[in-house]
């Protein structure tokens, strides 16, 4: 059952990602100067959570490290070795991340060592890069999906919790009913008894004002 919900969603935000995911190449200022890169917006997720997953790409998928540029709001992953896009010779990834909790704009310039990657240099290069980013998109999607999906399993929980609940609450007011059912019947009985009780002592005390007007008879005819 969680495989099955995990799929579902994922394939929703694989599909939501694929439409609005798209790289575009544009020519960007950084660090080393203002070279062509590759620009992606990812849509319903935060800078932060980008960012921290692009290190986690980045090193799972390459063996490389990410580290923040001194004074620069860029982080590079220095030395990539990733033979589809720079051959035999490491290359310099360089990214930024601009955006909210709404939208992040995320841009990528490769350093290939005598020139910075573009479409038109190299068209091959270029669209392997262009597969690195949107697998990452794919892999985004994924833990997206994941974390949702614990989101969603922690509110069936919670759901289910509430639902014992109810349940002990439901059982705790028939036991209540039950008591009090058995005390009106007892109850019950006890006003038969009491009006029986009530009955002879009628009796008892006609009696005794009976006795006690004899006792007033005798004393006044002494």
């Amino acid at each position: 059952m969680r495989k099955a919900i995990l799929l579902a969603l994922f394939f929703v935000f694989a599909i939501s990602f694929s439409v609005s995911a798209q790289i575009k190449e544009s020519k960007r200022e950084m660090t080393q100067g203002t070279h062509s890169a590759m620009v992606l917006r990812l849509p319903t997720v935060e800078e932060k959570f980008v960012r921290d997953e692009w290190e986690d790409y980045m090193d799972n998928f390459y063996d490389v490290k990410t580290k923040k540029v001194r004074k620069s709001k860029e982080y590079l992953s220095d030395n990539a070795e990733i033979t589809a896009i720079g051959g035999n010779t490491p290359i310099d990834v360089y990214a930024f991340f601009d955006g909210d909790k709404e939208d992040v704009e995320m841009t990528v310039w490769i350093d290939l060592g005598p020139a910075f990657l573009n479409s038109t240099d190299h068209p091959d290069r270029y669209k392997e890069a262009e597969k690195m980013m949107m697998r990452f998109a794919l892999e985004l999607a994924k833990e997206t999906t994941k974390i949702e999906l614990e989101e969603q399993e922690e509110t069936l929980e919670d759901l289910e919790d509430d639902m014992d609940d109810l349940k002990k609450d439901n059982d705790k007011y028939h036991k209540i009913i039950e008591n009090a059912k058995k005390k009106i019947a007892e109850a019950e009985e006890d006003i038969v008894k009491n009006e029986k009780d009530q009955v002879e002592m009628k009796k008892k005390i006609e009696a005794q004002k009976k006795m006690v007007e004899q006792v007033k008879k005798k004393l006044n005819d002494l």
